[in-house]
């Protein structure tokens, strides 16, 4: 445990770089969300009816963030001690009731493997590579209308277009970062529906992952104006013994307002990126390859 500590608090120290969180509430004891605020430590924004489109839809367009204002779950999605610079936190997962990611038995073994610190050095994290759909819902997202399309801005360099008209996944042999999503409504909530991932990413520091052939359910609830209820169930049987779902750390609430450019700074993640050295010794160090200096 404390080796994969060790690992996951190095990472930690990276990614802090360009994660841009304002303060805000904490979570709730046993996991519920408190009521969080919206702008650097100010009472989160009123409820408010919701803002709708021509089309009647609810309107999402804003910033948004769900991370609870700090870097809890970003190492670990299952409940979790602090320690190494690792925040506690409880499980996101709200099915299985236990909390614990459904995991076959190999994909367990390859999660843990992954969570030695001799291989951090994996992580795409490491490297400034891109973050899989299960990850980014840590980070602020700006989310903005294009004709019929959703776009999805988050503050990882990533971007999500959403397309409302098409129903049919691309074909099996494409393979993308974040997949493929295709968007609908349900009511007031918005569902998106993703394929076809590559094999590269993962959903935290921690090693956990859902595989190329994993199907992705995301839901956007807006409950009010200024907040958003997010959950995703994932399905692959390859990997896990049946579909798990997780939410968000907190309730997403609006964070944008006018004039507001915390959310526009530069990403340094790899101006004087010493740790992925750091990392890359270890990980050589434990296959017998020679090490580079710091």
């Amino acid at each position: 445990m404390r080796r994969t500590l060790l690992s996951i608090a190095t990472l930690l120290a990276m990614l802090a770089v360009t994660f841009v969180v304002p303060a805000s509430g904490q979570e709730g004891r046993g996991g519920a969300p408190a009521a969080q605020g919206g702008r650097g430590g100010a009472p989160a924004l009123p409820p408010g009816p919701i803002p709708r489109r021509a089309d009647g839809k609810p309107d999402l367009s804003g910033v948004w963030l769900g991370s609870g204002g700090s870097l809890t779950h970003s190492a670990l999605i299952e409940d979790h001690a602090g320690g190494f610079g690792i925040q506690a936190g409880p499980s996101l997962i709200i099915d299985p009731p236990d909390g614990i990611i459904p995991y076959q038995p190999w994909a367990l073994q390859e999660r843990d493997r992954r969570k030695d610190d001799a291989n951090g050095y994996e992580d795409q994290a490491a490297h400034c590579e891109r973050y899989s759909i299960g990850r980014l819902h840590q980070f602020a997202q700006e989310i903005i209308y294009s004709g019929n399309n959703i776009v999805m801005n988050v503050f990882r360099e990533s971007t999500r277009v959403i397309p409302m008209d098409r129903r049919q996944h691309l074909p099996e042999g494409i393979r993308l970062w974040l997949g493929d999503s295709l968007g609908r409504w349900e009511g007031d909530t918005l569902v998106i529906d993703s394929t076809n991932f590559n094999d590269h990413t993962r959903m935290a520091l921690g090693g956990d992952f859902f595989g190329p052939d994993a199907h992705l359910v995301e839901r956007y609830t807006m409950v009010d104006a200024n907040t958003i209820n997010w959950t995703m169930t994932l399905s692959n049987p390859k990997v896990f013994t049946r579909p798990w779902t997780i939410r968000s750390a907190a309730p997403m609430t609006r964070q944008r307002v006018p004039g507001d450019d915390r959310y526009d700074r530069e990403d340094g993640c790899h101006e004087g990126n010493v740790d992925l050295i750091h990392l890359k010794n270890v990980y050589d160090q434990t296959r017998g390859i020679a090490t580079q200096p710091h």
